[in-house]
């Protein structure tokens, strides 16, 4: 079962209040303001903001008076509500203290644990900011040898909505971006058109294609109901039409599975998605946007030549990243433990907007530390 979380004292927490000291003046510094949140938020607000899987670790309180009440599993969320109540722009926050989430049985990961961290809104360069935060964290870290690993969540969400298929399909396929096993489910869904039809309706289609449809509803029996033979044959016409229609064909089938597959060094990501971009002119802007990027770190000096790439990296965690991901891990006896992680979630910033119009999205990006685990490694 998940761990409680141990009690620390002595020179154990003289350490981690020194570290935490420690990354709230390198973030004041680079001008972020200090923050504190309340440990227990509305889970009504917030439930469906975070997604499946932080949702089944949520710690609920049931409150007779004022509902039901969740303990803090992140401080992102909250602090973008803050954020748009207080009517801000551009601004810079940080923050540190505890957050709670359920674990699995046998896991062996605390259910309670501290996070530090930083939030910039209102950036107006992407590539940029996106470089500028990932910067301020590895600052944060020193210089530990830890593997680094980044992602970008609009590669997928630009390749899909370049897709020659319908709308239906496309939304399909993003209401299922973070959770991988339904993306495929629904990717092989749309890639067969029988599988979008019925056992029934797929005979008297292939009856329709043969030209034997009135003997085949013959051999059914007396036309029940309003409903007349031709008024059928209209329907399973229709049926197959759509079925064509909402089909994903070969070469965008190939596009998404050659995508999905793309795990390498992050100097070649860019040349491994040209080869299969084609002629989907969504995927190529984002080519654009992570060379863009590559040219930023360039410019700050940040050295990408032990930093992997994968385009599925970032969909298992929160639901609400949807740009430029990263995590900094350490291997602990064969279990990747994160020392630090962040994203872009630009989209979240349209669920509390106070002005109602959910168009309106505000350039939203952050990462934290597990101060905890720093302290050990440092140790």
């Amino acid at each position: 079962m998940g761990k409680f979380h141990s009690y620390t004292a002595g020179t154990k927490l003289s350490l981690l209040k020194e570290e935490l000291r420690r990354l709230s003046d390198l973030f004041e510094l680079d001008g972020a303001l200090t923050v504190e949140m309340p440990s227990l938020v509305d889970s009504e607000v917030l439930l469906d903001l975070y997604g499946e899987e932080l949702n089944s670790r949520a710690y609920i309180v049931e409150d007779p008076v004022i509902g039901n009440l969740m303990l803090r599993p992140d401080f992102t969320v909250p602090i973008v509500q803050m954020h748009l109540d207080r009517g801000s722009e551009a601004e810079k926050y940080c923050y540190a203290g505890k957050v709670w989430r359920r674990q699995d049985q046998f896991s062996l990961r605390q259910t309670e644990y501290w996070q530090a961290g930083f939030e910039h809104f209102g950036g107006k360069n992407v590539p940029t900011d996106d470089v500028a935060a990932f910067s301020l964290i590895m600052k944060a870290v020193g210089n530990l040898d830890l593997e680094i690993v980044t992602g970008d969540l609009g590669v997928l969400r630009s390749a899909i909505h370049g897709l020659t298929t319908n709308t239906r399909c496309k939304k399909a396929l993003l209401r299922q971006l973070w959770r991988p096993a339904r993306f495929r489910q629904t990717l092989q869904y749309f890639s067969s058109s029988s599988s979008l039809i019925k056992d029934s309706q797929l005979k008297l289609i292939e009856a329709l294609k043969f030209g034997s449809l009135d003997k085949e509803l013959s051999q059914v029996g007396p036309v029940i109901g309003l409903r007349t033979s031709q008024d059928i044959i209209n329907r399973i016409e229709f049926i197959a039409e759509d079925a064509k229609k909402n089909q994903i064909n070969e070469l965008d089938l190939k596009l998404l599975e050659d995508l999905l597959s793309i795990s390498c060094s992050l100097v070649e990501t860019t040349g491994y998605i040209k080869k299969i971009s084609r002629l989907n002119a969504e995927l190529n802007e984002a080519v654009i946007l992570l060379e863009n990027r590559l040219d930023a770190m360039s410019d700050a000096k940040v050295d990408t030549k032990k930093m992997s790439f994968e385009v599925s990296f970032g969909r298992t965690s929160m639901e609400y990243y949807d740009g430029f991901v990263f995590e900094i891990h350490v291997d602990k006896k064969g279990i990747l433990a994160p020392v630090a992680q962040g994203g872009r979630y630009d989209e979240l910033t349209k669920f509390f907007n106070k002005s109602g119009d959910r168009e309106n999205v505000l350039s939203a990006i952050g990462g934290i530390i597990r101060p905890e685990i720093l302290v050990n490694l440092k140790d």
